[in-house]
């Protein structure tokens, strides 16, 4: 949901349990900067919802609807996002969905300083900051009824042709110091996301080298039984005039055959293994619904190496083949 291109909070870069809440006072500063041209005030609080805890965010829809990307899961954003503005109700997150069954159209009754308020579901958009739930709402209408002024960070968009860097060095000297504020653009956030991401499926990368492994001396394995086995008939090709290259020639294809046969294996079951996991356990377990990429480049890729790592170890079965004496190998038995 985070699409505007510079973030301004106090205390930590995120608005979250480690940043400090501002009051408005910096508003109006942070609207006259040069380049400056949609401010919006979001707020985040924990809240409850039938005894589970869910959060509650609040932004100015009305002044930054038309630069907002929110992806829906059922809706139409740019009207959900209008409807908002207008206080014609609230937007839910797929995880509050999922938790509580609630989707557009719908009433959710939250509990505010005034009391239990039932506001007007207006569609559900996908959220993959938090698996607990969250409530949007316009920010006139969260002050309307919690009577919070606070604000968590600034999300600025700027104009065409805006420097960027002269923005952040201007809203450093003028209220850095005196606010304490992080100024963060939309790439770090998105790196920093990114990199988490990366750092997680690390184990991951371990498994997959050490199955690389296992599936090489696999293959070793089955070659080195399988002329074993055949070791009088390789005597025999030897005999009738068969050179060690071509029996070399004859393992090593062989070992190729696995691979591309593995490799085409491999590729259709992951597939839709890969598919039902993002598609329906990611759902059952999170609640979040994850888009279905296929990486063809990847794949290709894999499949290629697959073959490759294959033909190389294929080719100390092939040489022990080759070596092995013609009369030895004809009285094996």
């Amino acid at each position: 949901m985070v699409t505007a291109d510079l973030i301004v909070s106090s205390g930590a870069r995120t608005a979250g349990p480690r940043n400090v809440p501002l009051k408005e006072d910096p508003l109006p500063g942070l609207k006259a900067v040069p380049g400056v041209k949609i401010v919006d005030l979001y707020r985040l609080i924990r809240s409850n919802y039938h005894g589970k805890p869910i959060l509650v965010e609040s932004f100015s829809a009305r002044d930054s609807a038309s630069v907002r990307n929110l992806p829906m899961a059922a809706g139409n954003g740019e009207t959900a996002l209008r409807e908002m503005g207008e206080g014609k109700g609230v937007i839910i997150s797929e995880s509050f969905q999922s938790k509580f069954g609630k989707g557009a159209g719908d009433t959710v009754e939250l509990s505010t300083p005034a009391g239990l308020i039932a506001f007007k579901v207006l569609g559900v958009y996908v959220d993959y900051s938090s698996d607990a739930g969250s409530v949007l709402m316009d920010r006139a209408l969260y002050k309307k009824y919690w009577k919070d002024e606070l604000v968590d960070a600034f999300d600025l968009w700027l104009g065409p042709g805006a420097d960027q860097q002269a923005v952040i060095q201007k809203i450093k000297d003028d209220y850095g110091e005196q606010y304490q504020l992080f100024v963060s653009t939309h790439r770090e956030l998105r790196d920093a996301v990114v990199r988490i991401m990366e750092q997680s499926f690390i184990v991951n990368y371990a498994v997959e080298i050490v199955a690389v492994v296992v599936a090489i001396f696999s293959v070793i394995n089955t070659l080195l039984a399988s002329i074993l086995d055949r070791t009088r008939e390789v005597g025999v090709l030897r005999a009738i005039g068969a050179m060690q290259i071509q029996v070399r020639k004859i393992v090593v294809m062989e070992a190729g055959w696995m691979g591309l046969l593995g490799g085409f294996l491999g590729l259709f079951a992951g597939t839709i293994m890969s598919y039902h996991h993002v598609v329906y356990n990611t759902k059952i377990l999170t609640g979040w619904t994850f888009q279905f990429y296929y990486p063809y480049g990847v794949a290709v890729l894999t499949f290629f190496v697959s073959v490759v790592l294959c033909l190389i170890a294929g080719y100390w079965p092939a040489k022990q083949a080759a070596s092995t004496p013609i009369a030895t190998a004809i009285g094996y038995e």
